[in-house]
C-alpha cells in the first residue's frame, strides 16, 4: 500500500463548518483519514509538507466551453485533451464540456463527437459528461448563443440527440417557456439527466412550474434572464426564493456585480455554485462569425455583448471571498461538493470523506493554486 501524508495544512473540508489544522492521509489514490495535529502519523508515508497552506478537494466546473466549441463538430477529442490539461493549473480536476446551440445536423455531430471523446478521455481533468446549453432555450434571451440555432423542443429530435449521447449527457439547460419544454423536462427525468433552467425570460409562475416538473438547477443566474422587479420577480426571483433549486453564477465581477453575488449567496446559501462559463477561442478569435475581444476577465462580441469568460475557477473562489459573499471554505464548497451533489457523485469527488478519490488542491495564501493532485498523483505544480 502506497501512502501519502499531506502534513501541517489548513484542511478545507466542505463537509465541516470550519477549516481544520492538521494532515490528510491518502492511500492508493484514495483518502484514508484526517489526522489532527496531535495524532500520530505513519512513518512510512511519503510526506507532502503543506507548511500551513490550505488543502481542498479538487474543483468541479459544470459549465466550461473551452476550446471544444471552436473545433470541427465531429472531432473535439484534441481540444478536449487541451482543455482538460489547461484547467489543472486552476485546481479543476473534473468538468462538464459544454456546448452551444447548433442546427440539427450540427447538434447531432457535436453530441456524437463529444460522447466518443469523453468515453476515450484519459488525460488531465476528468470529463464527467456533456452539458447541453441549448438549443431549446428562449430566442428572447440568447446571450451569445447563435439566434438562428435556437428552436422549440421536438420530441423526435430530442430523443435522437439524447440517444446519440450514449449516456454521456449529464445536464441540459433549457428555457421553461420554450415550446415543448414540458415534454423535454419529462424526457430528462426519465433518463436521469439534470434539467437546468436558463436563457429565459420566463415569469416566476412559469419558472416555478418548471421546478414542479423536475427542473432542479439554474444556469448562470442573472445572465441571459429577464430582469427582477418586486411585482414581476421573473425567473431570478423564483430561483432565489425556491429551496428546491440550486443556482450557479459567474463570479468574475463583470457578469454579475459583487453586490448581486452577495445577495445570491445570502438567498441560496449552500445551493449557490460557482462556474466559469469559460471559452478559449485560440488563434481564430471568432465565435459565430464575430471577432471576440478580451476585456479583463471576459470575452465580448462586436457591439459589447458578453460572449463568455476568461475566468479560472480558482479566481472565482477567491473573488467570492473577496466580494464578501462567502468565506473561503464556503466558496470551495460551491466549486467542489456543491457541483458533486448536483451530479450525484459526492461519494467519489468534491469531498474529503474517507474512500473518496484523492483529487486535491493545495492553495497559497492568496488563493492561487500551488499544486493539483488526481487520484493521489501530482498532476500540476506551480
Amino acid at each position: 500500500m502506497t501512502q501519502t501524508l499531506f502534513r501541517n495544512g489548513l484542511v478545507l473540508d466542505p463537509e465541516h463548518a470550519e477549516p481544520r489544522a492538521g494532515s490528510l492521509l491518502v492511500a492508493d489514490g484514495r483518502i484514508e483519514a484526517f489526522l489532527s495535529s496531535e495524532e500520530a502519523t505513519p512513518e512510512a508515508a511519503q510526506v507532502v509538507e503543506l507548511a500551513g497552506r490550505a488543502l481542498a478537494p479538487g474543483f468541479i466546473d459544470i459549465h466550461f466551453h473551452g476550446a471544444t466549441i471552436f473545433d470541427a463538430l465531429d472531432a473535439p477529442a484534441a481540444s478536449l485533451r487541451q482543455d482538460a490539461a489547461s484547467i489543472l493549473r486552476h485546481g479543476v480536476t473534473a468538468f462538464l464540456p459544454t456546448t452551444i446551440a447548433l442546427d440539427p445536423a450540427g447538434l447531432r455531430h457535436r453530441v456524437e463527437g463529444l460522447a466518443a471523446a469523453v468515453a476515450d478521455h484519459k488525460e488531465g481533468a476528468a470529463a464527467l459528461g456533456v452539458h447541453l446549453e441549448g438549443p431549446w432555450i428562449s430566442a428572447n434571451a440568447p446571450g451569445a448563443q447563435p439566434p438562428e440555432a435556437i428552436r422549440p423542443y421536438e420530441p423526435a429530435e430530442g430523443r435522437d440527440v439524447l440517444d446519440r449521447g450514449e449516456g454521456a449527457i449529464r445536464m441540459v439547460t433549457l428555457a421553461p417557456e420554450a415550446p415543448g419544454a414540458q415534454e423535454l423536462l419529462a424526457e430528462l427525468g426519465r433518463r436521469g439527466v439534470v434539467p437546468a433552467l436558463g436563457h429565459t425570460k420566463a415569469s416566476a409562475e412559469v419558472t416555478l412550474d418548471g421546478f414542479d416538473r423536475g427542473a432542479r438547477h439554474v444556469t448562470h443566474l442573472f445572465n441571459a434572464m429577464g430582469s427582477f422587479h418586486h411585482r414581476e420577480p421573473g425567473a431570478i426571483g423564483a430561483a432565489l426564493a425556491d429551496d428546491r433549486a440550486t443556482c450557479d453564477l459567474i463570479c468574475d465581477g463583470v457578469h454579475v456585480h459583487p453586490a448581486a453575488v452577495r445577495a445570491a449567496a445570502r438567498a441560496k446559501g449552500e445551493k449557490l455554485l460557482l462556474i466559469t462559463d469559460a471559452i478559449d477561442p485560440g488563434a481564430s478569435g471568432e465565435l459565430e462569425g464575430g471577432r471576440l475581444t478580451e476585456d479583463g476577465p471576459v470575452w465580448r462580441l462586436p457591439g459589447g455583448t458578453l460572449a463568455g469568460s476568461r475566468l479560472p475557477l480558482s479566481d472565482a473562489i477567491a473573488n467570492a471571498a473577496a466580494f464578501g459573499a462567502m468565506t473561503q471554505l464556503e466558496a470551495v464548497r460551491a466549486a467542489s461538493l456543491g457541483p458533486a451533489l448536483l451530479l450525484g457523485i459526492e461519494s467519489e469527488r468534491g469531498t474529503l470523506r474517507p474512500k473518496a478519490r484523492a483529487d486535491l488542491v493545495v492553495l497559497e495564501d492568496d488563493g492561487s493554486v500551488a499544486e493539483t493532485w488526481m487520484g493521489g498523483e501530482r498532476v500540476y505544480s506551480a
